[in-house]
């Protein structure tokens, strides 16, 4: 929908998350946006608005610690997580979080489906994805012996779209999702896929 307001054709990319930067600094992508949390830093301490320039965060969303089933018990808080071997995508929030409450070396991988299987073969012991994706995945299918540990709570983050800095990509983005909360249409999707719009995005609305 963005695109079609701005006249130009998608091209998808999978890329490893670790390289983001350098994909975007090399022109080899323009813009960032797969769940893309903005409101955080890296683990150089460097907060990523500093090294993008992001459009409004447009989704509410989280980090959820997920565990095989019938080890769910061992897991009441974040304390229950110190010397576990933890799994998480390359560069992400998740490995930040995993980080911070493990001392064991985290086993980064390429992308957060892959948490998911090094749980489910028992490689580590809990993975740390978006809640999103967790809820989507996890219990259904090749993962229903997986489960959310519910009683662990990690603060809440945004998504946002990222684009080169000092470009101009990240304004022409933001005024067409403006156009497009407007029509009804950002409203129409969240209600589809069961997320939540920042209230950021909400008040810019000005259509009455």
């Amino acid at each position: 929908m963005v695109a079609e307001k701005l006249g130009v054709e998608v091209e998808f990319k999978e890329i490893e998350w670790e390289n983001k930067y350098i994909e975007l600094k090399s022109g080899s992508i323009d813009c960032i946006w797969n769940g893309f949390t903005s409101n955080s830093k890296d683990d150089d301490g460097i907060a990523r608005a500093d090294k993008v320039d992001f459009t409004y965060a447009y989704l509410d969303n989280a980090q959820c610690v997920v565990v095989k089933k019938d080890a769910l018990a061992n897991y009441t808080s974040a304390a229950s997580l110190a010397g576990k071997k933890a799994t998480a995508e390359g560069g992400s929030a998740g490995e930040s979080y995993a980080s911070s409450v493990t001392t064991v070396a985290i086993e980064a991988v390429g992308s957060q489906m892959d948490t998911f299987i090094q749980v489910k073969t028992g490689a580590v012991d809990f993975a740390v994805v978006d809640v999103l994706l967790a809820e989507e995945i996890v219990g259904k299918g090749t993962y229903a012996d997986l489960a959310i540990v519910e009683t662990i709570q990690i603060d809440k983050e945004v998504y946002s779209i990222g684009c080169r800095k000092n470009s101009d990509f990240d304004e022409k983005i933001n005024e067409a999702l403006i156009e497009l909360l407007n029509e009804g249409k950002i409203e129409e999707l969240a209600v589809k896929y069961d997320v939540t719009i920042t209230k950021e995005l909400l008040d810019r609305k000005t259509a009455k």
